[in-house]
């Protein structure tokens, strides 16, 4: 059958079909399963290159729904534990998918490479907010990066060291983890920032929902102390 076109301006695949005279006379149409169905199948298999590949090949496809493709095989690769490739996969949601939900991730020390790259590529593509350049700036001051930690920089020394004096008050209070995140939600946003990256892995163990609450506040903008 061929492409239709729904009264909201997407189109529908069309299905190969065939007619077929069985041995005993019977007339069976067989009809091509339309790409969804198709689809599901491949992702039900864990094959989700091939889902996407198809889902990308069929003009009925919504971005939208090609970006779902990408987060549900990332974190199927982050359940995994390939955690490279799991945000090779969230960088392609980067605009659809909030970026606190990324973030959140990634936050315990040996993830901060891969939480590096995806906040770079935020900013490459302009979508960084001062709360994102912050937290990428934190990261590269981990990874001993001070040349890069300096261009991303956009505070004096006097408030860089203000930040850092704020992560180390935190360090001082994660024996008893509410004090710690009470701590954090009482600083400014670039403060708050670093203070996640240096100890919010930690605090999630322990209040995942409290912590990841403050997370997406810094990333959607809606933190206030």
């Amino acid at each position: 059958t061929p492409l239709s076109r729904m009264a909201d301006g997407s189109l529908i695949g069309g299905r190969s079909s065939a007619i077929v005279l069985t041995s005993g006379g019977t007339l069976v149409t067989l009809t091509e399963k339309a790409t969804d169905e198709k689809v599901n199948l491949l992702v039900q298999k864990n094959l989700f290159s091939a889902a996407i590949s198809m889902a990308y090949a069929d003009p009925s496809f919504h971005a939208t729904e090609i970006t779902g493709l990408y987060r549900r095989h990332a974190e199927h690769l982050y359940r995994k534990g390939e955690f490279s490739a799991a945000m090779d996969q969230y960088i392609y949601t980067i605009g659809s998918l909030e970026s606190s939900h990324v973030i959140f991730r990634f936050l315990d020390a040996p993830k901060i490479p891969l939480l590096t790259k995806y906040l770079e590529e935020l900013r490459a593509r302009g979508l960084a907010t001062l709360v994102h350049n912050e937290l990428l700036r934190t990261c590269y001051l981990k990874l001993n990066d001070n040349d890069a930690a300096e261009k991303i920089a956009a505070s004096t020394t006097t408030a860089s060291n203000s930040a850092s004096s704020a992560a180390s008050l935190v360090a001082t209070l994660t024996d008893n983890p509410k004090e710690a995140l009470a701590a954090i939600c009482a600083m400014e946003a670039p403060q708050a920032a670093e203070a996640v990256v240096a100890h919010g892995a930690a605090l999630a163990r322990v209040m995942p929902r409290e912590t990841g609450g403050v997370v997406v506040s810094l990333c959607v903008g809606t933190y206030s102390p």
